[in-house]
């Protein structure tokens, strides 16, 4: 805290900010055409705060645990708790691979601090480092996960690693989604151009229907790596201050609301309660 002396939001409040900016961005996600259009671009924007922040306080939570089995434990245990809401609401988007949620991806990261103090050879960490985010790709927030979270620890100077790590993840989502943009704009020429392709794009790179895709909402979502840009100005206001204490509140929140998605998704008509739905 050598740099950062003016007064702000306590890990508390911060924290809040991130369980609403997830639950704002993943009922965008779930629930689909149910929300006006309009509504999924300050929805995915708030969802893009939720991981910088999430990754901040990972990296303050490791130093300040006396216990890090503990911690890591606790993250596994609640990772497998909420795997079955998780696929409840997202489905698996690659058809037979379950995808592993964020409480998984967080277990990794702190797997990465542990190794990096722990480790005496750095060969041998950037090897595991390298593994871990391959690894990682399939999993929720995929490979930029554990390297936010790494940046977050080695940057030593408390200013720039309350910015870096979050701009790095935006730039990150901005890239990614606009890749993701431009092959589904390369798709749709294609599929207009070629009945034969429709038939193979619709099968085999995008496991839907193309009446089934949503180009609107999907541009929607350029939007997420704004809302990581503008978790820096928040997270430069943490004052260290721990605030009131969540306890469980954020473990137990995770499963919960997602189950709760999918059961409304369910009732709503825009969804169902196969594992295997997306």
């Amino acid at each position: 805290m050598d740099d950062i002396k003016a007064p702000g939001f306590d890990a508390f409040f911060l924290k809040m900010v991130a369980i609403i900016g997830m639950i704002l961005q993943h009922s965008v996600l779930v629930l689909g055409d149910v929300i006006p259009l309009g509504f999924h671009f300050p929805l995915q924007m708030a969802g893009g705060l939720t991981f910088p922040i999430m990754a901040f306080f990972l990296v303050e939570g490791y130093r300040h645990t006396s216990n890090v089995k503990r911690y890591m434990g606790r993250l596994f245990v609640w990772g497998l708790i909420s795997q079955v809401p998780y696929m409840l609401a997202f489905g698996a988007p690659l058809g037979i691979i379950i995808t592993p949620n964020i409480m998984f991806t967080l277990f990794l990261s702190l797997l990465v601090l542990v190794m990096y103090d722990r480790l005496k050879s750095r060969g041998l960490f950037v090897f595991l480092f390298i593994v871990i985010c391959a690894v990682t790709i399939l999993f929720d927030w995929g490979v930029i996960g554990p390297a936010v979270v790494f940046i977050y620890y080695i940057i030593k100077t408390e200013k720039l690693r309350r910015i870096i790590p979050p701009i790095t993840a935006a730039a990150y989502n901005l890239i990614a989604f606009s890749l993701f943009g431009a092959i589904l704009a390369i798709g749709v020429i294609l599929v207009n151009a070629s009945p034969e392709f429709a038939e193979i794009f619709a099968e085999t790179l995008y496991p839907k229907t193309m009446d089934d895709i949503n180009v609107g909402a999907a541009f929607a979502s350029i939007m997420f790596p704004i809302g990581s840009f503008l978790a820096v100005p928040l997270i430069l206001r943490y004052s260290g201050e721990r605030g009131r204490s969540m306890k469980y509140l954020f473990y137990a929140f995770y499963p919960l609301h997602l189950l709760i998605l999918a059961l409304a998704a369910y009732a709503l008509g825009v969804g169902d309660l196969s594992l295997f739905s997306y």
